[in-house]
């Protein structure tokens, strides 16, 4: 079976199943019924074609039949889709906006976000937006998918259950790169989730406590951190405290790095500039203890909307929350 998260997920599961389930025993009725009429009616035992009349009764049940599994099939499912549009009392509340290639998260306490953080065992509704074309907010493992139009409020409610993180998709075609538009949903015990939201610990905080309870870093691989991976960037540099062939990622927290620059040791401060700089010119400011690695340039490699991405991430993410 597919991750589930959710128990509405469980359900669609279900709906799932059900409707799989008889359109296979309709599949293989009708074709018994083809292969019984094949060998009956053959040209051997029938060489002359005879008129059949038709048959009120079999006219009846097979239109009636069908008829009553199709309403079983959409009571079943309306049922279960209903559900996520009840929004329970004391709901937390986030809006979700859509935009060219991000996902931003709004919190009614003014807290925004790239990275979804959600409690556990408490109903979250989530409010949809666009800014720009029509993108669809999709949550695999919660199976809810809902469109962000712009102009227009869509609405979901979960039931978050399982402490972890998952995927946050676009399910819906929104231009050159839509492929990126990747981030994570992280389910967190409502007392981790209140200490975040009060500014009390960090969303480092939240994703090492993830990891530590589900087995480690495998989710960065579909996040927001995606695009490091796809670029060849954690190659080198690691998104965690570990030791790699460059300096750690986790290194910006310190809001200045030791460099040198011209053959002399010079304190830098850490901020956007001198992230986009390491990353097109990497010779220009080589971090102590790394004077022997020599780093090619990502000018080539990466286009002007994915290192303005990076740079935002590893500064979001590393830096301001240092701040």
């Amino acid at each position: 079976m597919f991750q589930t998260a959710t128990n509405y997920a469980q359900k669609v599961d279900y709906v799932m199943l059900y409707i799989i389930g008889i359109s296979f025993i309709l599949l293989l009725i009708i074709t018994i019924s083809m292969i019984y009429f094949v060998i009956k009616y053959n040209r051997k035992k029938h060489p002359i074609a005879s008129q059949i009349e038709g048959n009120k009764t079999i006219e009846i049940i097979w239109i009636v039949v069908p008829v009553v599994l199709v309403l079983t099939m959409f009571f079943y499912s309306y049922g279960v889709f209903k559900e996520a549009r009840i929004v329970p009392p004391g709901a937390l509340n986030v809006k979700v906006e859509a935009k060219m290639w991000a996902w931003k998260f709004y919190y009614e306490n003014g807290k925004v976000t790239d990275t979804l953080f959600i409690p556990a065992g408490k109903p979250v509704k989530f409010t949809i937006v666009a800014t720009d074309v029509n993108h669809s907010f999709y949550i695999p493992a919660f199976r809810i998918k809902e469109d962000a139009v712009p102009g227009r409020e869509n609405y979901m409610v979960v039931h978050p259950k399982e402490i972890g993180s998952f995927d946050i998709a676009c399910a819906e075609y929104c231009g050159m790169n839509h492929s990126i538009m990747y981030t994570k949903v992280y389910v967190v015990p409502e007392k981790e989730f209140s200490e975040w939201l009060q500014g009390k610990v960090d969303e480092n905080y939240l994703r090492r406590y993830v990891a530590s309870h589900t087995g480690g870093y495998k989710d960065y691989l579909t996040g927001s951190y995606a695009i490091l991976f796809a670029k060849g960037c954690v190659q080198c540099h690691n998104i965690d405290n570990r030791k790699g062939i460059g300096p750690s990622f986790v290194e910006l927290q310190r809001g200045f790095a030791n460099v040198k620059i011209n053959g002399k040791d010079t304190a830098v401060v850490i901020d956007k500039n001198y992230i986009r700089e390491s990353i097109i010119n990497p010779n220009l400011h080589i971090v102590k203890g790394y004077e022997k690695i020599s780093m090619p340039s990502s000018v080539n490699i990466l286009k002007e909307d994915e290192l303005n991405y990076i740079v935002d991430l590893l500064y979001s993410n590393f830096v301001k929350n240092k701040q």
